[in-house]
């Protein structure tokens, strides 16, 4: 009989621990939102009631779960964990039937089985949509918040929004009594993480949430306990945490890593999962051997390998930057194929980028502007779809302060955008807008956006859910003159230019949907073929609170015939390299490009002048 079937109050053991806040040394709060923690013990689990610390305020306390077949893995009934995800939301739980039952919220319907360890949505995106905290009403879907760009609605196309999980088939088991339901923590939060980041941890002892989730910030910078350094530190995990954590991990691989046709291992895992991709050689064997270790330093090797069975350029990343040195000596086939996998390519375009390619641009241009202009074509160097200065554009549109400048603002994207193309319409001369991404890595789809609206009045963009096959289309509203607020002077918004997007293998993520969605419409897309990256990203912790991120399955990005785009865009006209030459550097050889000619205005203005003729 599993433990789940008996709920008799046995015995009440009260402890109480004391915590104190912290701070770093620069200053920035690490908060513990720590009051007291008590647990009671009780036949067949313990319950604990621990502190919720929500973006960094305390958000009181709710209670955990330690099963007696699983006392290092924390549970957490479904409707507490909505409220942590969603303040003020709830869940109805109706019990069908001996182990069955029915959970709805506001957005959709789950049923749970926990005999056979399964749970069937009705609407996953819809029960796991925590959007409302970003823009009232909007749905599940890729947005990060930037006010000059609003959710407007999606289409769904095909598939189905009825997702059924079977987590029985992992070993995962799902708890239920008279009137909740249970699932282990982490197998919740994974199914919860969406594209804007929000994500929450349990160690046991509290409850992290962070709107926005990231290796050191998020989560970890909300409290020290949740940094990478510090759980290196303890060395040692449990022998029932290890093997949940290993089962909720080949999970979340098999069911929200988007497939993006980044790496050879991606056929396997859809056939067979990622366990028995692993234990189909004797490598693979080894890796699993290392996650399922109970030792941190070896759970820490098998990590990086897996990131390099992952490796998909760049989306897909794990904490660990390189297998340790011993890992090195005991299996050096293994060390060659992560260098190999991860650590060549990783090399060979941060040496394209920074050793070649901004230094050479600087050279060519004889200055690190933004802007530059030669007869009737002027460029702007876009070299990133982030580092928005979010708050500047939020007090912008409340009424606060002065719309962001290039003066004011000088990494933010959208700043460098309209500075370069303010002085190129101001321009009587200028006929020619050339946005050159030919050292662009990514960033936000909101800028994307803003962009697309901008220079072809196009505010969507398409993506297929490898979870529901669903096909989608996401459409925004953009405020098209950057006034600071959303009305019929939008759509009068028209700039008489000829635009041309320069891309580059170096063209990555948003670097490679943009050109994609330059050449639907009809835009030119001059340079070489872009370096791909077709999903966008999902933000997950393990269940022992590592943190890593996915090419998400909940997003990958498409072109107008919903083709995936990871392959790259070829360009309408290829402009070849200046010259090409090898390196060698720490032992391997590197083909470095040089992009002089991408930036050549006179070549460039010709190429636009056929093109548009």
């Amino acid at each position: 009989m599993k433990s789940n079937k008996i709920f008799f109050l046995m015995a009440a053991a009260i402890m109480t621990l004391g915590f104190t806040a912290c701070t770093d040394d620069n200053n920035n709060d690490i908060v513990s939102v720590q009051p007291q923690t008590t647990y009671e013990v009780l036949t067949g689990y313990m319950e604990m009631t621990v502190p919720v610390n929500r973006d960094g305020q305390s958000a009181g306390t709710v209670a955990i779960r330690f099963y007696e077949d699983m006392p290092s893995v924390p549970y957490i009934s479904v409707a507490d964990f909505q409220n942590i995800m969603v303040p003020g939301t709830t869940v109805s739980v109706t019990k069908t039937g001996t182990d069955t039952y029915v959970l709805e919220n506001s957005g959709a319907r789950l049923t749970v089985n926990t005999t056979a360890e399964t749970c069937a949505f009705d609407h996953f995106l819809n029960f796991t949509n925590q959007m409302g905290l970003v823009q009232e009403g909007i749905e599940n879907v890729c947005y990060d918040g930037l006010p000059f760009v609003r959710f407007n609605h999606q289409t769904l196309i095909g598939g189905s929004s009825a997702v059924n999980f079977n987590y029985g088939s992992y070993g995962i088991n799902l708890r239920g009594d008279a009137t909740a339901v249970y699932f282990p923590f982490a197998t919740l939060a994974d199914l919860y993480a969406d594209f804007y980041g929000h994500n929450v941890a349990c160690n046991g002892k509290k409850v992290v949430y962070a709107s926005n989730d990231g290796p050191q910030e998020g989560i970890g910078s909300l409290d020290e306990d949740f940094q990478m350094e510090t759980l290196m530190k303890h060395k040692e995990r449990k022998a029932d945490m290890a093997a949940y954590n290993y089962a909720e991990l080949c999970f979340a691989i098999d069911h929200f890593y988007g497939m993006p046709a980044g790496t050879d291992f991606e056929k396997s895992i859809q056939e067979k999962g990622l366990d028995k991709t692993l234990e189909a050689s004797a490598d693979g064997q080894i890796v699993k051997r290392l996650l399922l270790s109970t030792n941190i330093d070896d759970y820490a090797d098998g990590m990086c390998m897996l990131y390099a069975y992952l490796f998909d350029g760049g989306h897909t990343t794990i904490w660990f930057d390189e297998p340790s040195t011993t890992f090195a000596e005991k299996y050096p086939a293994l060390y060659n194929f992560f260098d190999e996998r991860v650590t060549v390519p990783t090399i060979q375009k941060s040496l394209q980028y920074g050793s070649m390619t901004i230094p050479e641009r600087e050279m060519v241009f004889g200055d690190k502007k933004t802007y530059h202009k030669k007869g009737n074509t002027a460029i702007c160097h876009f070299d990133s779809f982030s580092g928005s200065d979010k708050q500047a554009w939020i007090d912008f549109y409340q009424g606060k302060g002065p719309r962001p400048t290039l003066a004011t603002s000088p990494k933010d994207p959208m700043a460098i955008f309209l500075d370069a193309l303010e002085q190129a319409v101001a321009d009587p001369e200028v006929k020619n807008f050339v946005l050159d991404l030919s050292a662009n890595l990514g960033g936000s789809s909101d800028v994307v956006m803003a962009l697309t609206s901008v220079m072809f009045n196009q505010n969507f963009f398409r993506a297929y859910n490898v979870i529901t096959n669903q096909q989608m289309e996401w459409h925004f509203d953009v405020d098209r003159n950057f006034d600071g607020k959303y009305d019929a002077q939008d759509q009068d918004v028209h700039y008489d230019l000829n635009f041309c997007v320069v891309a580059s293998p170096l063209s990555f993520s948003c670097g490679n949907l943009f050109p994609s969605l330059a050449k639907d419409a009809g835009l030119l897309v001059a340079g070489q073929k872009s370096g791909g990256g077709s999903c966008a990203v999902g933000s997950y912790r393990t269940a022992d609170g590592f943190y890593y991120k996915i090419s998400s399955a909940r997003g990958r990005l498409c072109d107008q015939h919903w083709q995936n785009i990871n392959d790259g865009i070829t360009p309408n006209v290829t402009i070849d390299y200046a010259r090409e030459f090898d390196y060698t550097y720490e032992g391997h050889n590197y083909t470095i490009c040089s992009y002089k000619n991408f930036w050549d205005l006179d070549l460039l203005s010709t190429i636009i002048g056929e093109y548009y003729k």
